[in-house]
Parts: C-alpha cells; structure tokens; sequence
C-alpha cells in the first residue's frame, strides 16, 4: 500500500502520513486507529517491531 492509499483510506493528508512514518510527526491515538483501520489490523499491531 502506498502513502497515497493509506492516506485516502484513513482519510488524512498523504503528508501527514509521511511525517508520521519518518518520525517527523507523531500521531494520537485516534489517528492511529484510523491507520489500523486502513490497514485492517489490531491498532496494537502497529507497536509491534519486525525484524
């Protein structure tokens, strides 16, 4: 999914969404439900670490 995609389907700015990834921006917890959301995922899913 790109930053376009996630940023429409959660219903956000695409910029937005890219300071939030570089760590530029942080995001409050009902914008990360929205993300989860968009993601079809569990919002506890996105402080999982990978790798």
């Amino acid at each position: 999914m790109t930053q376009e995609q996630l940023a429409l389907a959660a219903k956000m700015d695409r910029s937005y969404v890219s300071e939030i990834e570089l760590a530029k921006n942080s995001a409050s917890i009902d914008v990360l439900e929205r993300i989860a959301d968009a993601l079809d995922v569990d919002p506890k899913e996105l402080f999982n670490e990978r790798g």
